[in-house]
């Protein structure tokens, strides 16, 4: 058509300009009518929805050369003595962008892993997902992939009022810095994100993932107790899971939690960063865990949209648990000696830390909380010595054996195409 020889001309002209030759822009051009051609032969019923799946994933990795088909812990071939610029170099192409149109993407089963910080144990449900092809961001351990998935009854009704529910009778010194964005859109209410580690190693010892997620519930439950305190703004961490993707060859492993939009900040590292911001409440918060712990454990690497937090870390003064980044009293140390008490950490009455308390910033309506001090937190110092324990009880994961579909025949347009 004339539409498509327009596209094919433009398309090559880019792809020449780029360095592409004419032979391989006609190759690509051909993959894309394939693809256009493969849905209609769904539509018209003449192939399988899942044979429409797996060749789909086929193309898509052709044309951008990622692999949806084993996701990034497949991609990685571990070497013998690699180096850190090695698994760099073997990463997927990351590109920044929101969560896609999910339509047209294959929908496949999973099993997600849920923790339960009370009985110390966990549950599983089989779940609906579509995952996007392409990364769209990376942090120091892990890429990150825009992930749809069904609701599964749980609301995370406490993340809900918190995005709702701001407290406005702060005194704000710095406009809008302790603002936390009002609730996703409607259309971001199913939108996940699924993080998978850099590390070949993690993808073998899948216990990283849940640790991870035991971690952040740790964390969740730190920050309901900082609230009952009524500070002049509530926290929160990001409800998380696992899932293990059991269509997918090697039943990869995943970290998820919701999709949250709005800017990202870091306000604390787990040795010693602080933001040039350095706001309160997230400063605050750090401190207040490692009183609230009895000093046996410290909440940081605080980061997130506004104060609804995600990814932090707990480093406990036995060094070990709470993943890789759990530094002990190394990292502890660190946050105590760069650490700068605020008008929060004299409200609810924190040991004070280094110079005097500065009145910049976020500071609460009265000088002083009613109570003589906070409560220690001893749930939590019980499930604690037990996660940084090397003998707690993980999930049993499913081994399913996927059959591989994959081959292509080569009688006919419609075999070449499946």
């Amino acid at each position: 058509s004339t539409l498509h020889t327009a596209h094919y001309t433009q398309h090559t002209a880019h792809s020449t300009h780029s360095g592409m030759s004419i032979k391989d822009a006609m190759e690509s051009d051909t993959k894309w009518c394939n693809l256009q051609n493969l849905k209609k032969l769904l539509n018209d019923g003449l192939i399988t929805k899942s044979e429409y799946s797996v060749r789909r994933n086929q193309l898509i990795d052709e044309l951008t050369g990622t692999s949806l088909t084993t996701l990034a812990a497949s991609q990685y071939k571990r070497r013998r003595g690699s180096s850190a610029s090695d698994m760099v170099s073997n990463l997927p192409a990351i590109i920044p962008k929101p969560p896609p149109d999910f339509t047209d993407f294959p929908a496949e089963k999973s099993v997600k892993y849920i923790y339960d910080l009370k009985t110390r144990t966990w549950t599983q449900q089989e779940v609906n997902l579509k995952l996007d092809t392409v990364p769209f961001s990376r942090g120091s351990l892990r890429v990150v992939y825009h992930m749809e998935m069904d609701q599964d009854g749980h609301n995370n009704s406490g993340e809900q009022e918190h995005r709702n529910k701001q407290n406005h009778t702060a005194h704000e010194h710095h406009e809008h810095a302790d603002q936390v964005p009002g609730a996703p859109p409607p259309k971001c209410k199913n939108r996940y994100v699924a993080k998978i580690s850099m590390n070949p190693s993690d993808n073998k010892n899948t216990k990283v993932y849940f640790r991870d997620v035991e971690t952040q519930t740790i964390a969740k439950y730190y920050a309901e107790k900082f609230n009952q305190y009524h500070p002049p703004k509530k926290v929160d961490f990001i409800k998380a899971c696992v899932l293990e993707l059991i269509q997918r060859e090697g039943n990869p492993i995943v970290g998820v939690e919701k999709f949250i939009p709005g800017p990202y900040r870091k306000h604390n590292s787990n040795y010693g960063y602080v933001s040039d911001e350095e706001r309160n409440t997230p400063q605050a918060f750090s401190h207040f865990s490692w009183e609230a712990s009895d000093h046996t454990l410290l909440v940081c690497d605080i980061q997130g949209v506004g104060d609804l937090y995600t990814d932090p870390q707990i480093h406990h003064i036995s060094g070990e648990g709470f993943g890789k980044g759990n530094l002990g009293m190394a990292g502890i140390s660190k946050f105590l000696q760069k650490h700068r008490c605020n008008a929060i950490c004299r409200y609810l009455k924190l040991p004070q830390l280094n110079a005097k308390v500065s009145d910049i910033g976020t500071i609460p309506t009265t000088r002083l909380m009613a109570l003589n001090n906070i409560q220690i937190v001893t749930m939590v110092q019980q499930a604690g010595a037990q996660l940084h324990s090397r003998t707690a009880v993980l999930p049993v994961l499913k081994r399913q054996v996927v059959v591989d579909n994959s081959k292509e025949g080569t009688t006919c347009n419609r075999c070449v195409i499946i």
